[in-house]
């Protein structure tokens, strides 16, 4: 079982998401609250397996929060899962780059929370049309460039996108999503919900790095 620490603004909204959770009998909720500073106490006591919060909090937004514990050591970091009712969000981008492991839409008809925390578990991430093309924004700005380059230097970054995560960018930006492409391609969706993890990692060791220069539409 796979404890939990619930961050948002709502507390009839935490009790909603901690019944669902627990119904599953997958995971325990072991901690609420509402704000980030608050939060950092609780997760250092319970150290959960996910993180389950809200991009806006009573004390402002997630983003430093994520920051933290994306920080943390590989053996303590909790796996971590924004929630946000608009796709098109850009803290959602901001806290992409800052750390998250995957979003849920709330609302979204067809999916839950559940759902959401268990793929994000199996190592998917989730890629919405406007995510991705700020994606591949990033990553074309930080391509080498000028007279010296070469095609093997891009080959040679870890920093650069690979074929086959530049295809599911593009494809995704102009509508495509992801269980679509899977369908077109005999691929199964979990395959490119990894790949878009491998993405989200390229993004934040970016950002670590100290050059990440995301621009948000």
């Amino acid at each position: 079982m796979s404890s939990v620490v619930l961050v948002t603004r709502d507390p009839q909204q935490a009790l909603l998401w901690r019944d669902h959770l627990s119904i599953n009998r997958q995971y325990e909720v072991v901690a609420i609250t509402n704000a980030a500073r608050s939060a950092r106490a609780l997760l250092q006591q319970h150290r959960p397996r996910v993180v389950v919060c809200e991009l806006r909090l009573l004390d402002g937004t997630a983003l430093a929060m994520i920051q933290w514990l994306a920080g943390e050591p590989d053996a303590t970091r909790p796996t971590i899962v924004v929630v946000t009712p608009d796709p098109q969000d850009p803290l959602l981008r901001e806290a992409t780059r800052s750390g998250a492991d995957n979003f849920y839409i709330s609302g979204r008809e067809g999916d839950t929370l559940a759902a959401c925390v268990r793929r994000t578990l199996l190592g998917e991430s989730t890629l919405t049309p406007a995510l991705a093309l700020a994606l591949l924004d990033h990553f074309e700005r930080l391509a080498p460039r000028g007279r010296d380059w070469h095609p093997i230097d891009a080959t040679q970054s870890p920093l650069q996108l690979e074929p086959d995560e530049r295809d599911l960018l593009v494809r995704v930006a102009a509508g495509i999503t992801p269980d679509e492409l899977a369908e077109q391609r005999s691929l199964h969706p979990h395959g490119l919900g990894v790949l878009a993890r491998a993405v989200f990692r390229k993004l934040q060791w970016d950002q670590r790095a100290g050059s990440l220069s995301l621009q948000l539409a």
